[in-house]
């Protein structure tokens, strides 16, 4: 280690004291140490030294803003003129009308859980529908031959998966529009770009995939593009506040 390291490995992770993880080979942040003192998880049976820390980075987000990386996850584009129809025929909720997210599990043939799945809607492009699907990195070799079984024959259906070909952050927090209204040209107030609202847009000049919803439950965004735009993203939300 490491062995794959995303675009913001050093100026946001290395710099920062960020204590990494291993995902998939990917190097993941878990937690930012303190300034000045070794990032090392020092496990225990009470609590370990990640809680202080960790109780302030969750401070900071449910009062103000804080931004992490999210590069781990799968990511997925299924496309094509009977894309609808086989996400329909996998997935447990009803599919989103363009512009639009729904968080849906994914069942196999005994009506079991398999998989829990963020998907948006892109639009129509020449007549055929788009669809992005995000969800576990660690169940995406799964979730790979799922999709591949059930791919109709007919070629009617495109799986392409991104790998670390898409990397993404999530800003969250009750200042997090504040932040990112000062990196865009578009309108993205509370009746503009809803809760569960996709858009493809600029941020800080770069093309980027935003999907308005966060982990935290609180206001807040994922915003992916293809890695060669990520460090300029980072900066810009940073120096935006």
């Amino acid at each position: 280690r490491p062995a794959q390291t995303t675009p913001l490995y050093d100026i946001m992770l290395r710099d920062n004291n960020a204590v990494m993880g291993d995902s998939w080979g990917l190097e993941t942040p878990l937690w930012f140490a303190p300034e000045g003192t070794e990032p090392k998880d020092i496990v225990s049976f009470h609590r370990s030294n990640d809680f202080a820390p960790v109780g302030q980075e969750v401070r900071a987000v449910r009062e103000s803003v804080g931004i992490t990386e999210i590069a781990n996850f799968a990511k997925y584009e299924i496309s094509g003129t009977g894309a609808r129809a086989f996400l329909d025929h996998l997935m447990t909720n009803r599919l989103p009308k363009p512009g639009r997210i729904v968080l849906t599990p994914m069942l196999n043939e005994f009506g079991r859980l398999i998989g829990d799945f963020t998907i948006a809607n892109r639009g129509p492009k020449d007549g055929i529908d788009r669809f992005m699907v995000w969800g576990s990195s660690a169940a995406q070799i799964h979730h790979m031959r799922w999709f591949e079984k059930h791919l109709p024959r007919d070629g009617t259906v495109h799986l392409h998966r991104f790998d670390q070909t898409l990397v993404g952050l999530s800003l969250a927090g009750p200042k997090s529009r504040v932040v990112l209204e000062k990196c865009v040209d578009v309108d993205i107030s509370k009746d503009a770009f809803r809760f569960m609202d996709f858009r493809e847009m600029a941020v800080a000049g770069a093309p980027c995939m935003v999907n308005r919803l966060t982990y935290t439950g609180d206001l807040g965004y994922e915003i992916w593009m293809p890695p060669a735009y990520q460090r300029l993203v980072y900066a810009a939300l940073k120096e935006a506040g």
